[in-house]
């Protein structure tokens, strides 16, 4: 699932840990204002295999990540294709990654592979074909002759093949010095995404979609002669994604739509192994909820990788991996899936073991996990870059924080670390508030209202009517609260969330935030200039003053109005876009613009009192006033991050979060002065 709100990101994420220093806060008690950044992701990027040659030397490739906050609609993550490719290596079993310097520009790396800690090749997109001789210190691009994607390599000591897109087939006879096309016409211009030998003359091909995309698109081929001819073994509906043979007879492969098949005679026959799956997880596990009509544990298989006959592992989507001790009979959640939902849960691409105890498994979100149990418990060797979209300081300990792919993160220690809790839902966050330390809400897209009464230790869906994004979430009292989101939707509940009732808005876009100041008197910001006003508890939304001021101007409906915040019924405040900062001391009678000094996207805005307020946007930005905003101040940050939510439980304490996983703490710490 992905990111999906808000805005566009563009620019390069600075990955910094670092405490800096702004301006004085309160000079006639030598102290100062500092942001800590306490969380960060690793890497901004969709990691699509991993490869170990032994239990300290491993490879990574991938592609970077531009993420893509929309306007509220179900949109995905974007992979850049204009950024260098990803390859990473780590020398001590993944307790530290480097980057190596791949020198390919615009094309994903899809696989890796090393014959020694020294020879190495990774293939991607746009024909790439990159070699290594000293560990990936450096890389060779060698020729191909193609332009054609390539997703798989396998190779031997003097013989190798690559498969891609259009029936892409190339063979290597001097040990991966050069590669040469050959004929792929057996394939008939079907996409090739695995190829796999266990010796000169025996291998398979599997593939993932035809020329018109119709009837069968996976299929599986074989050859016995080393490449010379190629007969078909098994056409399926589903594409196929990953195969792995022991020997000439043993062999699985898996692919969408949990597809798992199986064979003991060479690939004569084949065995659906998750041939009525579905009722067998439902009978045992019991069907959850919140996948809808999703089946089983996942729709697609993306990897699988065997140690021996007996032990193997799969990787897909809903961050699940799958093991058998069985040859593969049966086949046990191990993470991920209905089943042992973790928060955030990304694809997971590629999955690599090296015995029956160690092995790593990568994906998207910059996602790297190491297991030393062969899988009882996985590890994180990254902080993941997902996006978080909401903050909420309960206490000066203990707060909340919600994102992207159902993430919802705790902390009891003032910040410094966060744990993930179970949210049971793959959805997309927007918002989140608490009443209490124990109870809150969380909304998502498709209509997703969770509720906590115990600190989140477990989350229930409320019952909603509605299947639109839902992007804010005010309570003005343990029964009393309202959420705002897509397509102009509002719904409220006066008991507590146990019914949500659709509220008319009058507009028909999508709604960014809302705010209360009382049970009857409510304010929700949106886009083409939108700040809708209530006086009776929604019953009846109107356009506001600013709203029609804005209207007026020459580009009022491009304007965006991001959030709202009200100290008092009377003075209140409106952020959006191009740095805009709106002002009432009147209850909204009349707006005044206030100077931000920036043309910065303006994202959250939070006050302590009528004169001290945050604001947080694009590319790292706070803005702090102790003025009631007549005077706003850069406070440093040294990223470029951004930040889309702030959140203060006291003056000198607080968190905002964003982009990349990124959560900076707020602290006010006593700072020496210079003595003569």
């Amino acid at each position: 699932m992905s990111v999906k709100y808000f805005l566009r990101i563009i620019g390069k994420l600075q990955i910094v840990a670092i405490l800096f220093s702004i301006g004085c806060a309160d000079t006639s008690q030598n102290v100062r204002g500092v942001w800590k950044t306490v969380r960060e992701g690793d890497w901004s990027a969709r990691l699509n295999d991993v490869h170990f040659i032994s239990e300290t030397h491993g490879w990574a490739v991938g592609n970077p990540a531009e993420f893509v906050i929309g306007h509220g609609q179900r949109t995905s993550p974007t992979y850049t294709e204009g950024g260098e490719s990803i390859i990473l290596h780590t020398a001590n079993g993944g307790q530290k990654w480097n980057k190596q310097d791949s020198g390919i520009f615009g094309k994903p790396l899809r696989k890796v592979y090393f014959r020694s800690k020294t020879e190495g090749w990774c293939i991607g997109d746009g024909g790439t074909l990159l070699r290594t001789t000293d560990g990936g210190q450096t890389w060779k691009q060698l020729k191909t002759d193609t332009e054609n994607n390539l997703y798989d390599i396998t190779m031997n000591s003097s013989g190798g093949w690559i498969v891609g897109d259009w029936a892409t087939l190339l063979r290597t006879t001097d040990g991966g010095q050069t590669f040469e096309k050959v004929d792929g016409s057996a394939f008939e211009e079907k996409s090739l995404r695995g190829v796999y030998f266990v010796d000169d003359t025996h291998g398979w091909i599997i593939t993932y979609s035809t020329p018109h995309g119709e009837g069968d698109i996976g299929h599986i081929y074989r050859t016995t002669d080393g490449g010379k001819t190629w007969g078909q073994q098994l056409a399926t509906k589903p594409s196929l994604f990953s195969l792995h043979f022991i020997d000439r007879l043993t062999g699985w492969v898996v692919g969408d739509r949990r597809s798992l098949y199986a064979t003991t005679d060479g690939g004569k026959t084949w065995e659906f192994l998750t041939h009525g799956s579905e009722q067998r997880h439902k009978s045992e596990y019991g069907q959850p909820t919140y996948l809808g009509k999703e089946p089983l544990h996942t729709f697609t298989l993306y990897d699988l990788d065997f140690v021996d006959k007996q032990h193997g592992w799969i990787a897909g989507d809903l961050g699940v991996i799958l093991y058998t001790n069985s040859s593969g009979k049966q086949w046990k959640h191990q993470r991920g899936g209905p089943r042992f939902h973790n928060s955030a849960d990304p694809v997971l691409l590629g999955i690599d073991f090296i015995s029956k105890d160690l092995g790593w498994a990568v994906g998207e979100d910059g996602t790297i996990l190491h297991t030393r149990n062969g899988g009882l418990t996985w590890e994180s060797q990254s902080n993941p870059t997902y996006l978080l979209f909401d903050v909420y300081a309960v206490s000066e300990n203990k707060g909340y924080i919600v994102g992207d792919r159902g993430a919802i993160l705790q902390t009891d220690d003032g910040g410094t670390t966060w744990q993930a809790q179970d949210s049971r839902t793959p959805e997309c966050f927007g918002s989140t508030y608490f009443v209490s330390q124990q109870k809150g809400w969380a909304v998502a897209e498709a209509g997703v209202i969770l509720h906590t009464t115990n600190g989140g230790i477990v989350w229930e869906q409320q019952p909603t009517d509605t299947k639109q994004d839902l992007l804010a979430v005010f309570f003005i009292d343990a029964e009393t609260g309202w959420c705002a989101g897509s397509a102009g939707e509002i719904l409220h509940t006066a008991d507590g969330g146990k019914r949500w009732i659709s509220q008319q808005s009058g507009v028909p876009h999508n709604l960014f935030d809302i705010h209360f100041t009382s049970k009857r008197e409510g304010w929700a910001t949106g886009i083409f200039g939108t700040l809708l006003h209530t006086v009776d508890g929604g019953k009846r939304w109107q356009l506001s003053k600013l709203s029609q001021h804005l209207a007026k101007l020459d580009r009022g409906n491009n304007i965006w109005l991001k959030a709202v915040y009200f100290v008092s019924p009377q003075i209140g405040w409106v952020v959006g876009e191009d740095g805009l900062i709106f002002h009432t001391n009147d209850g909204g009678k009349s707006w005044s613009r206030q100077n931000s000094y920036t043309q910065n996207f303006l994202y959250d805005l939070f006050f302590i009192n009528e004169t001290e307020g945050w604001v947080v946007g694009k590319n790292g930005l706070v803005l702090h006033t102790e003025d009631g905003g007549k005077n706003w101040r850069p406070q440093r940050t040294y990223t470029q991050t951004d930040l889309t939510a702030i959140h203060m439980s006291t003056p000198h304490n607080g968190w905002a979060v964003g982009q990349g996983g990124t959560i900076l703490k707020y602290e006010v710490v006593r700072v020496k002065t210079a003595t003569k």
